[in-house]
């Protein structure tokens, strides 16, 4: 006698279930990424204690600074939270961010390629896979991104 095949059926559907799920909790951590971001500002705008630094201060947020908070809670980039290189990064990336934009370069890939520089570095001079970023490591990042704009102006400069 023939045995019952296994359908296929039941895994696709399995499979779309799980990726269902899974964009529904990719959506659920933005939001609260950028409830978290919100929370920040408020708390930064109300221990400034005045209305008019509090309104001068005021800002959007930005696709890099969800981009950030996420980044932030990822493992893999542990070093920027050590010792201000965060706030460098950003600074460097809004330097650029008109560079960026035009070689469609979002906060999200730009953090990424960061950590992967950082991890070259560190391959490179064979470091401890947690080994915290130094000043001297920031430099060799920051001529990477420096390296990366001018390859990409030169490719498709203008």
């Amino acid at each position: 006698m023939a045995e019952p095949k296994s359908s296929t059926i039941n895994e696709v559907l399995k499979r779309e279930k799980l990726s269902k799920d899974f964009e529904k909790e990719k959506i659920e951590t933005e939001k609260k990424a950028i409830e978290a971001a919100v929370a920040k500002m408020e708390t930064s705008s109300k221990s400034s204690g005045t209305v008019a630094s509090a309104s001068s201060s005021k800002r959007f947020i930005t696709a890099f600074d969800i981009a950030y908070s996420q980044a932030t809670k990822d493992l893999r980039y542990y070093f920027l939270g050590e010792a201000d290189y965060g706030t460098q990064f950003k600074n460097l990336f809004l330097e650029n961010e008109n560079i960026f934009k035009r070689h469609s370069i979002n906060g999200k890939k730009y953090l990424e390629y960061v950590r992967e520089a950082f991890e070259r570095y560190k391959k490179i001079h064979s470091l401890m896979p947690m080994e915290p970023m130094k000043p001297k490591h920031f430099k060799y990042v920051e001529e990477s991104i420096q390296e990366l704009i001018r390859m990409l102006s030169q490719r498709f400069g203008k």
